[in-house]
């Protein structure tokens, strides 16, 4: 209930949703008389959309997460655990479509991580949705069409998001040495969770939404959905630090609670 519950209060506070909802209170106000507020609230609204859909901004927003870690550079690791991401499974298609771009990037940069390591495993982890299969599977499927031995593969299909997923691999991969890969944006959030269960993982970020080269020119100023989404996936992140944080102090708290009504003749 609680993972569905913060999906559905995500969800609802991405740019367009939370905008559609201020929107519908524009309205509201409308109607009650209130033309000014209404007025006034639309036109933030439109605004803020216009900004959030300009490539600057977009860029300023996301660029702070993708830069805190460098890309791989060859380490030495003996596990690559490459993080789930979206995937859809249709018979129609062929096993290269199975990945969202996304998650195809991850996958490739793990299977270039674990062959840059001899020996090593390649370890998949995401559950299935509303999927026949779960992200596990899949990444799975696209990395023995590109190679890799299932004997070289460990899959986690139950973790439904990345708390979860540095819960099971901690179980696994303590005092290991490991590469994580994921997108560049998710990295510092799910660094902090994996060393949250004292692990150390060297990261190998990819599926970059910024770089390149960086100027002010006229299509600066137009708005485009590209942008947008870049913004929510930045915003999509920012969100999941905060939840993070907040779910550690709980925790602690919790256990200090739990922990300080223990009497003394209970400890001992």
């Amino acid at each position: 209930m609680l993972f569905v519950a913060k999906k559905v209060i995500g969800k609802l506070l991405m740019p367009l949703p939370f905008g559609f909802l201020v929107l519908a209170l524009a309205l509201f106000f409308y109607w009650q008389g209130y033309r000014r507020i209404s007025k006034l609230t639309l036109s933030l609204v439109l605004v803020t959309w216009y900004l959030l859909s300009l490539y600057p901004v977009a860029h300023s927003l996301i660029a702070p997460l993708e830069y805190q870690y460098p890309k791989y550079t060859g380490e030495p690791v003996d596990f690559v655990v490459v993080l789930g991401g979206y995937h859809r499974s249709d018979q129609r298609f062929p096993v290269s479509s199975l990945l969202s771009q996304t998650s195809l990037m991850r996958l490739t940069e793990g299977i270039r991580v674990y062959r840059h390591n001899a020996g090593a495993t390649l370890m998949l982890s995401g559950y299935k949705g509303r999927d026949q299969i779960s992200n596990a599977e899949a990444m799975a499927r696209m990395a023995r069409e590109s190679g890799v031995p299932g004997s070289d593969i460990v899959l986690e299909s139950d973790p439904k998001d990345t708390a979860e997923e540095a819960e099971v691999w901690a179980r696994q991969l303590q005092g290991k040495r490991f590469a994580l890969v994921t997108s560049a944006s998710h990295m510092p959030r799910a660094v902090s969770l994996f060393a949250h269960h004292g692990l150390h993982p060297v990261p190998a970020p990819t599926a970059y939404y910024s770089g390149g080269q960086q100027g002010f020119s006229w299509d600066s100023l137009i708005p485009s959905a590209g942008s947008l989404n870049i913004v929510e996936s930045a915003w999509h992140e920012y969100l999941g630090i905060i939840w993070a944080e907040l779910s550690k102090k709980t925790v602690a708290q919790t256990q200090r609670l739990s922990g300080s009504s223990t009497s003394p003749a209970e400890a001992e």
